[in-house]
């Protein structure tokens, strides 16, 4: 069974779900969820995660080396692979990204003016491309680039759509500014 929908649609009911939030979060709420958002791709995205892991595998010779004038003997391979298995990543990054979820709320409270949530929409286009783009490298492919996931709808690449999201974030940052010049003027009698 498969779905109508194309990779394009799917993208921008995705997109436009994380607008929809961020309006309703507000900017302080969503620039704390991208923040989050990014480490979680950061962290747990194949090549930085390898990279990252290298680094803190070599910390003990770091230290050695500049503790003692000695390198430390490596011990083995460096702690490299990812002990869950591909499952484990998208649950550390759903971890993390609930994690600034829960952080953004706590911190702040409830926007309180109409350009507080128009500017909210950014952070969260911005933070849905980056969950979007985590999501489609996360799942294997062919050689031909197709997903090998069993859903009959292929990943979209929001690589492919950097110009909307740029549009959406004008339009966006252009009504929060009209908002804000907007003033309720008391009607004199």
């Amino acid at each position: 069974m498969s779905l109508p929908f194309t990779d394009q649609q799917c993208f921008f009911v995705a997109i436009l779900v994380f607008a929809v939030a961020g309006f309703q979060r507000g900017w302080r709420r969503e620039l704390v969820s991208l923040v989050f958002v990014l480490l979680a791709v950061f962290l747990v995205r194949p090549d930085s995660g390898k990279a990252f892991s290298q680094v803190v595998s070599r910390l003990p010779q770091s230290v050695s080396l500049l503790t003692t004038g000695t390198a430390q003997a490596s011990t083995g391979g460096g702690g490299t692979g990812n002990f869950m298995g591909p499952l484990g990543s998208l649950l550390i990054f759903l971890a993390i990204g609930v994690i600034g979820y829960l952080v953004g709320n706590r911190a702040f409270g409830k926007p309180s003016t109409p350009q507080e949530r128009f500017i909210g929409i950014i952070p969260a286009v911005v933070s849905g491309s980056f969950v979007l783009a985590f999501l489609s490298n996360f799942f294997p492919k062919d050689a031909a680039g197709r997903s090998l996931f069993t859903v009959a709808i292929q990943p979209p690449d929001p690589g492919n759509y950097l110009p909307v999201i740029f549009v959406i974030a004008v339009v966006a940052l252009v009504v929060a500014l009209i908002a804000a010049r907007t003033k309720k003027n008391p009607a004199k009698k």
